[in-house]
């Protein structure tokens, strides 16, 4: 029996949902603009030392922009990205992504004294981070640096580690008594006949 022809709808069950989701609905939405439209804000807390630009300015050159600048656009400020906007204004870039948010005066402030702290309460895999450095190659003078301090504070993070698992392993078990006796009388005749019985004893006083 000849089998009946599926009627194609024309769209992918994925483009039917993305269409039933409203942009207003969103939180963020991503778009590029002028670097010189987003107004800095004066209450970041981040300073940005020039080996921090010139790595960032560096990375942005040699992979492009991986990352976006967040900008609130309730109070018409940044959010995050002031050191992205610094190296586009200074290098002529006319575009760069933005994600645009709308948030009050208060959940703007709690970004803002959250948002690098909490991604800087990450640990470090000291091993893993040395074999992904070990893949790593730049011509960039600054990212090679920030490289190799990386590369010293895993090499030294696994050094401490092993340092501290050997440590462990060498310190033998110990098991005491401490007897509290009413006079030194005591206290010399149990010396006396615990060390009769072969058991090494040393005498306190508190």
């Amino acid at each position: 029996m000849p089998r009946k022809p599926v009627k194609k709808t024309g769209k992918a069950p994925l483009d039917k949902l993305t269409e039933s989701i409203s942009a207003s609905s969103l939180p963020l939405r991503l778009e590029y603009l002028d670097p010189a439209s987003l107004q800095d804000n004066e209450k970041n807390w981040r300073r940005h030392p020039e080996n921090q630009l010139a790595a960032l300015s560096d990375v942005i050159a040699e992979v492009g922009w991986a990352g976006a600048c967040l900008f609130n656009e309730r109070t018409g400020r940044l959010v995050d990205g002031h050191a992205r906007q610094k190296i586009a204004l200074k290098n002529g870039t006319k575009k760069v992504p933005v994600l645009i948010g709308s948030w009050d005066e208060a959940t703007e402030a709690k970004i803002l004294a959250t948002l690098d702290p909490i991604a800087a309460m990450a640990t470090a895999d000291a091993k893993a981070l040395e074999a992904l450095l070990e893949s790593v190659s730049t011509s960039s003078p600054a990212i090679d640096q920030m490289l190799k301090e990386l590369s010293e504070a895993a090499n030294a993070a696994i050094e401490n580690e092993e340092s501290d698992t050997a440590g462990e392993d060498s310190i033998p078990e110990k098991y005491q008594v401490l007897i509290e006796c009413d006079g030194e009388s005591m206290q010399a005749k149990l010396l006396e006949e615990l060390a009769g019985r072969g058991l090494k004893v040393r005498s306190l006083m508190s």
